[in-house]
């Protein structure tokens, strides 16, 4: 009795005809809404740690904000298909 294993790699398996999917242009706006998130977040941290003015504050504080908006709303958006 011959079973298979769903977790074995095949030799006819690896070989498929089929392409790889293409990165689609949702994707790559929401890893880029991720970096602008992180990247405005460690520059908050870091212009609050170094006593930068209220105002580096405030950009990257909004631009954060804006971010984290835009990716929520992504969210919820997609979610009602």
């Amino acid at each position: 009795m011959a079973t298979t294993d769903p977790y074995r790699l095949n030799l006819h398996d690896a070989h498929h005809d089929t392409p790889a999917p293409a990165v689609t242009r949702g994707e790559v706006t929401r890893v880029l809404l991720w970096l602008v998130l992180v990247i405005s977040a460690v520059a908050n941290m870091v212009a609050s740690w170094a006593g930068a003015g209220v105002t580096v504050n405030l950009v990257c504080g909004a631009v954060t904000g804006l971010a984290a908006t835009a990716l929520v709303v992504r969210r919820l958006k997609d979610g009602r298909r």
